[in-house]
């Protein structure tokens, strides 16, 4: 999935943020409290999937940027928390490009962008161990207040399992998925897996043949996709 995909119109977002968003006058700070409320209901919708609008997001660290006196950490830390568990890899990195190191060395944000990196390694055994993990000072976690984020963590991870294994035990997929062995197998159902005793087995990928593709891009044309990126 290319990272244009992320600005596509979510089917969940309202009519009067999608004419905001495309309004001369969306970085009005007034539009702040606007974006915020938004963002609460994408965090209240368990399905990662459907309602994570990173466009509406990165307008609103936009605002922050300009107006620093309006900035809310928790409100930052729930943009890059539901940035973590999107399809589109590139969607946390957007995020963080508008984030002073400063905001950076926040507690909560540090910790988001070490599970970041976790995830990127598909070290996901130690990214729960680290988010769940007992000694931690913190009273809350980071994820605290996103709906569904676990389950949609466990999306992107059994997406990997299948990219990448064609068997593996069925303890190892407990273990990077952080679930019980009951759990595990219902997964393996309903992903077509098959359990043999200790392994699993997954369905062989189809060949993927390499081709070449060559496209021709107007100097016009380049233009207005510069400018457009600008935009954002």
């Amino acid at each position: 999935m290319s990272v244009s995909s992320s600005f596509v119109r979510p089917t969940t977002r309202p009519d009067e943020i999608h004419r905001l968003l495309t309004d001369v006058e969306r970085y009005n700070p007034s539009n702040t409290v606007l974006l915020e409320d938004y963002l609460a209901r994408q965090c209240a919708n368990p399905d990662s999937t459907s309602n994570h609008d990173l466009m509406a997001n990165l307008a609103l660290l936009k605002l922050y940027q300009f107006n620093p006196e309006m900035l809310d950490l928790d409100v930052i830390r729930r943009i890059l928390a539901k940035a973590l568990i999107s399809a589109i890899p590139a969607d946390f990195n957007l995020c963080l490009y508008l984030l002073t190191d400063e905001v950076c060395k926040d507690a909560s944000i540090a910790k988001l962008l070490a599970l970041r990196e976790s995830l990127e390694r598909a070290q996901f055994v130690k990214f729960w161990r680290d988010m769940y993990d007992p000694e931690d000072e913190e009273e809350e976690s980071v994820v605290d207040g996103i709906a569904g984020f676990d389950n949609g963590l466990r999306k992107l991870i059994l997406a990997e399992i299948t990219a990448t294994y064609q068997k593996i035990p069925l303890r190892d997929v407990q273990d990077m998925v952080n679930l019980d062995e009951e759990a595990v197998l219902r997964l393996a159902k309903e992903n077509g897996w098959t359990v043999d005793g200790p392994v699993i087995s997954l369905p062989l990928k189809a060949e993927v043949k390499a081709s070449v593709i060559s496209e021709s891009v107007k100097f016009e044309q380049l233009t207005k996709m510069l400018s457009a990126a600008n935009d954002i």
